[in-house]
């Protein structure tokens, strides 16, 4: 939150995440909405409750790390990315489980096939 100006130079990074709450995905695709426009952006513009904002400030793990890498942007840049690939495996494995345990209930071929697609496609990334 407090590297904006970095994030929106590089949104790309960041853009196709994917997280697993409704509150969020909303947060998360106002703040990509916002970052892909090319105004010069604040945590006020944002149009996010204030409240919120100061939970996101007091927990995020992030902020301890991007302080120990403040002023190196190529560092930060680097973490975004890891973060990023992180976070898609996640999703990756999530979907897994969901199409094993879909599987173990029906054993349908259907479900088994797009389990098999979901793995071809992790073993793929990584």
């Amino acid at each position: 939150m407090n590297n904006l100006n970095l994030i929106q130079e590089n949104v790309h990074f960041v853009e196709n995440i994917k997280l697993f709450t409704d509150v969020n995905n909303q947060i998360f695709d106002r703040i990509i909405l916002n970052l892909k426009s090319a105004q010069q952006l604040t945590i006020d513009g944002l149009g996010i409750d204030s409240q919120l904002i100061d939970k996101i400030n007091k927990f995020a793990p992030i902020k301890h790390i991007l302080k120990k890498k403040s002023g190196n942007d190529q560092e930060i840049i680097e973490l975004l990315k890891d973060i990023t690939r992180d976070l898609k495996d996640y999703e990756l494995e999530f979907r897994i489980q969901e199409l094993e345990s879909k599987f173990s209930k029906d054993l349908s071929e259907t479900t088994f096939n797009e389990l098999q697609k979901e793995l071809k496609k992790k073993q793929n990334i990584n």
